[in-house]
């Protein structure tokens, strides 16, 4: 196999997708889906998934990926900042970008990202506990307006439409304060654990994304390996559903819930 013409081949495609030096770029990522169609490792599509995006970024771009402990939430444990592991339903990418020198990692459990580059401690700020607040990574995200980008996967892995309803203020989700101790260098972190959860019975209509934003025409797309991947702007991401969801709070979901 080519190794050389597969990066060269991802480089051509990032580039299509606008990706320019100094960018932050929030990726979701499958990479058994991104290179399904060459006889390569994992190991070494992560390495050329990672060269490739930092030759693309530059010494001033910045790797955002999810870093989500789901299992903060679902099995009530504590989350060691150092010590706990990603979900595993993140992907090998996030597990690597954890262990790269000089990654940081944000605090809230079940919305906390690894941020590598420029602005990870900006984004990786000890500020707040709070999933969706001010100072959360979502936040500063859509300040520096960054990049998502989807690899490997499709809209539907978008987490970020959970921010906008926060911000909006959907009546199915609410803000719900965790107790469980958030732990950082074997000290515990005295701030409040706040993530927003939603009220039963409503069911997210994740895969109805790739047709809202398709529509909305804010999506850029380009092929790799016979697949479509796709980048996002996150002001132009947050700017539409706000107005959606002014009109239509209901508007992410598959059908309006009994609350």
């Amino acid at each position: 196999m080519n190794y050389l013409k597969i990066r060269k081949e991802l480089e051509k495609s990032l580039s299509n997708l606008k990706i320019k030096k100094g960018d932050t770029l929030y990726i979701h990522s499958n990479l058994n889906n991104l290179f399904k169609n060459y006889k390569i490792s994992l190991r070494d599509s992560i390495e050329i998934l990672y060269s490739c995006l930092k030759k693309r970024l530059g010494s001033k771009g910045t790797i955002v990926v999810p870093a989500y402990y789901y299992e903060y939430g679902f099995n009530d444990k504590a989350f060691d900042l150092n010590n706990s592991p990603i979900s595993p339903e993140l992907g090998i990418f996030s597990k690597f970008m954890l262990a790269q020198k000089k990654s940081q990692r944000s605090l809230n459990p079940i919305t906390s990202v690894v941020a590598n580059g420029y602005n990870s401690k900006k984004i990786c700020n000890m500020n707040t506990c709070s999933g969706y607040g001010i100072d959360s990574p979502f936040d500063v995200l859509t300040n520096l307006n960054a990049k998502m980008i989807f690899l490997g996967v499709d809209l539907r892995y978008m987490t970020y439409v959970h921010y906008v309803e926060f911000m909006v203020g959907v009546p199915h989700r609410y803000n719900k304060l965790f107790l469980k101790p958030v732990i950082r260098n074997k000290k515990k972190v005295n701030l409040p654990v706040i993530s927003q959860v939603r009220h039963k019975h409503v069911i997210s209509d994740s895969i109805g994304n790739n047709i809202k934003f398709e529509r909305a025409k804010i999506v850029k797309k380009t092929k790799f390996n016979r697949s479509i991947i796709r980048s996002l702007d996150f002001k132009d991401v947050f700017n539409f559903l706000k107005k959606k969801l002014q009109k239509n709070i209901f508007y992410l979901l598959k059908e309006k819930p009994t609350l």
